[in-house]
């Protein structure tokens, strides 16, 4: 009886241990927000960012001003997104990118996003005017 009850003990001991070391290691994973990148991936984005403002510019009003806040990098089989804040209070959850084509989904919660979209949109191929905060800039 008493080796079962040692067990049981250790048991719970090791169980509560296990618990405490992963949610400790999920807690420095989340700190960990800035992504090491080589100068090709930096090249890499630095286009995918320029088409992604150029994309916002030419399918919403009054694009002023453009903040690419933060990257999330894809792992196997699932594509690096960033999100992007326009004109300082509208809020775009993270833009899937590193596709062939050139239109983007951009999802918003409406109580963070003022923009109005462009009955017509425009093909602007230059972001003259408009501040553009790269990620690396940050």
């Amino acid at each position: 009886m008493k080796i079962s009850k040692l067990l049981l003990i250790v048991f719970i001991v090791f169980l509560g241990l296990g618990t405490l070391s992963a949610c400790s290691q999920q807690k420095k994973t989340g700190q960990k927000e800035k992504v090491t990148m080589t100068k090709e991936e930096k090249k890499e984005l630095r286009k995918e960012e320029e088409k992604i403002a150029l994309y916002l510019v030419n399918h919403y009003e009054d694009v002023k001003k453009i903040k690419f806040d933060k990257l999330h990098r894809g792992g196997f089989g699932i594509a690096d997104s960033i999100s992007v804040i326009v004109n300082d209070d509208s809020y775009i959850k993270p833009i899937i990118f590193n596709d062939d084509s050139e239109r983007y989904s951009v999802d918003y919660d409406p109580s963070d996003f003022h923009l109005i979209k462009k009955k017509n949109s425009t093909e602007l191929t230059s972001l003259d005017g408009i501040e553009v905060i790269y990620y690396e800039e940050k």
